[in-house]
């Protein structure tokens, strides 16, 4: 692999003087501090929930500081704070809605406070981490560095995390990335997440209305659902301020979980997205080629279970199964097909038939075919035709065919819905489908009706910029972080990052 180039430029972001500087390959880092950069993070309520309230709304929050004392300070808006009080490490805290205004109790002690509140550190040499056993998260309390923000909305709270890039990087890559992958590809997870962060902090998102740049889950990245980790901690800690440009601008690095052989163009996926030079589908094989131009090829390749020169053999979804038969189809495509228009009705049509699915009345009729009407080379559905007694209908875009197709009993009714995966154990009632990466294979009766459809598939995730398990085949291969990066993203700079001015 060719080493990765090397920059020096001045960009600005978001009040903050960011200088990238030369990186010398051969020089050792010293100890990182503190980045100097924070990052606002929404966290999630209940992370599984469909809806925003019931994912982001606490009804109350309870909380333990643990390290050193915290200050609340509270106003009727962010620009607006006064201090309220200071209480002490390692004693529980309560805020409870209440009459429109928040109530927080301490030590059997009341504070009326106004719609937002700031808790932060009494004293900066003294860090604390907030310990929240509120949220329905499953599993142990989680715990928080930095600062926290609550804001009163009318069924609850919102709570937002304020936090150093380092920390919150440490909270994102065993989140993203299991910590026993090789130091080489959790390095390049570093680099690839750092540089996303950077980025979504950059952009107008939808998450600024709250407060926030980024939420908490795969909306964005996942923070903070796995406890930190030494071999995580030191990925980001070799990499410290490292992040990766394009004609001098910082990347769009998005990453996923497997790719079924190669991964995919932005556009071919996200088609409402331009194209980008560095995000073009490649071949994660060596020495095989991906290169599929018909259905016939795309089936003999998802029934291909031989890993033998795939980068992504290694993931349990590298390969995957899954048989559903008409009538669960026709259960299934009932409620989703509907759901689908209504949420994102630019991208399901209906070329013919009296009623759009979002219609009231709409009935799906006798399922008769499931068509793939358009599909990469590297083999994701980008375009699939649903044909029923009542019409055709088409559905794009990589997130909502996913959404589509969904093999649990709970959409498609009745027994258990079996994914079975090329290596390891078979999943019950997966939420979404694993890839648009599949082929079918149909079972029809003597009289030609549809009796079900085999979905013969790879891979588990989006296909777009980097594979985690692709970046774990090519360490293996005794690939280094840089060259996995240059791997996934051609064309792109390893930069380094520095802050001027603290935010």
């Amino acid at each position: 692999m060719t080493r990765m180039k090397l920059a020096f430029l001045l960009v600005p972001a978001l009040g903050a003087a960011l200088l990238f500087g030369t990186l010398n390959p051969k020089q050792n880092l010293p100890r990182p501090a503190p980045s100097g950069q924070s990052i606002r993070v929404l966290l999630s309520y209940e992370p599984g929930a469909t809806s925003f309230e019931e994912k982001y709304l606490f009804p109350t929050l309870r909380l333990l500081p643990l390290g050193g004392s915290v200050q609340v300070s509270s106003g009727p808006d962010r620009e607006s704070l006064r201090p309220v009080v200071t209480v002490f490490a390692d004693k529980p805290l309560t805020f409870t809605p209440q009459n429109n205004r928040l109530v927080a109790t301490f030590e059997g002690l009341t504070f009326a406070l106004e719609s937002v509140v700031q808790l932060k550190p009494a004293d900066p040499s003294a860090p604390v981490q907030y310990r929240l056993p509120s949220t329905a998260r499953p599993g142990p309390a989680p715990e928080y560095p930095g600062e926290l923000w609550l804001e009163l909305r009318s069924n609850g709270l919102l709570v937002v995390n304020r936090v150093d890039y380092q920390d919150y990087l440490k909270g994102v890559l065993p989140s993203e990335m299991p910590p026993h992958f090789h130091p080489e590809a959790l390095k390049a997870q570093a680099v690839a997440a750092r540089t996303y962060a950077l980025v979504r902090q950059q952009a107008d998102t939808y998450w600024k209305q709250f407060g926030a740049d980024v939420d908490d889950s795969s909306s964005e990245q996942v923070y903070n659902q796995t406890r930190r980790h030494p071999a995580t901690d030191a990925a980001v800690e070799a990499t410290h301020n490292q992040i990766l440009t394009f004609a001098g601008r910082p990347i769009q690095s998005f990453f996923f979980s497997t790719s079924p052989g190669a991964t995919a163009s932005i556009e071919e996926v996200w088609m409402d997205r331009p194209p980008a030079p560095y995000l073009k589908g490649r071949p994660q094989t060596n020495p095989i080629q991906v290169s599929i131009e018909s259905e016939a090829e795309a089936l003999a390749f998802f029934q291909n279970w031989n890993p033998e020169g795939f980068y992504d053999a290694i993931s349990p979804f590298w390969r995957w199964k899954l048989h559903l038969s008409r009538e669960e189809l026709e259960a299934l495509l009932s409620r989703t097909l509907p759901e689908r228009a209504r949420l994102a009705p630019q991208f399901v049509q209906t070329p013919e038939g009296p009623l759009s699915p979002e219609a009231p009345g709409f009935k799906l009729g006798t399922l008769q075919k499931i068509t793939v009407l358009k599909r990469t080379t590297g083999g994701y559905v980008t375009a699939l035709e649903i044909q029923t007694s009542s019409g055709r209908y088409v559905v794009q875009r990589e997130s909502h065919i996913r959404s589509l197709l969904r093999p649990d009993k709970a959409f498609t009714g009745g027994a258990d819905v079996l994914l079975e995966l090329w290596q390891g154990g078979p999943r019950l009632n997966f939420p979404n489908l694993p890839s648009t990466a599949f082929a079918l294979q149909e079972e029809r009766d003597e009289r030609g009706n549809l009796l079900g459809l085999t979905f013969w598939g790879g891979g588990f995730g989006h296909g777009v910029g980097m594979s985690q398990y692709g970046a774990l085949g090519l360490a293996r291969r005794g690939y280094g972080y840089r060259a996995i990066l240059e791997h996934f993203y051609p064309g792109t700079t390893l930069t380094m990052l520095n802050t001027r001015n603290k935010r």
